[in-house]
């Protein structure tokens, strides 16, 4: 989309014209950005988990601590580019936490072999319906 307008420079006025991101194109970029932001950490977290042993200097000791930082790194990057965009915090923070909770649950169960009951459930349904709801606000 182009934007016409009136530019000020040394008491002298001009037009100028820019190119504007659609707005909701960049809204769901950010979305994404947000779900990769909280894929990133819940990889780093499943990988943490498995090195864990006895101590915590063996922990962080192990190879992979290594992958755990630049995820965690990555997660930090995303976010700042994220904010530099004028994300909303209110709003992201919910769009996280609810990747965040939704691939946790996801990676427990396939990698952890935990279980989910009938309440956990719903309360993951409820949390993407929450997610829809919030992004529908707008």
């Amino acid at each position: 989309m182009r934007v016409i307008f009136l530019e000020r420079k040394n008491g002298n006025r001009t037009l100028k014209t820019e190119t504007c991101y659609n707005y909701l194109m960049l809204n769901l970029t950010q979305i994404f950005l947000v779900f990769m932001s909280a894929l990133t950490v819940i990889i780093a977290d499943s990988i943490l988990k498995r090195v864990s042993s006895g101590t915590i200097l063996l922990t962080l000791r192990d190879p992979l601590m290594m992958l755990v930082y630049l995820l965690y790194f990555i997660q930090l990057v995303l976010g700042i580019y994220i904010f530099i965009y004028k994300g909303e915090l209110a709003i992201y923070a919910n769009y996280y936490i609810i990747f965040y909770s939704i691939l946790s649950v996801i990676f427990g169960i396939i990698f952890f072999k935990e279980h989910l009951s009938f309440i956990q459930i719903a309360g993951i349904i409820m949390a993407l319906l929450g997610a829809v709801l919030i992004h529908s606000a707008k």
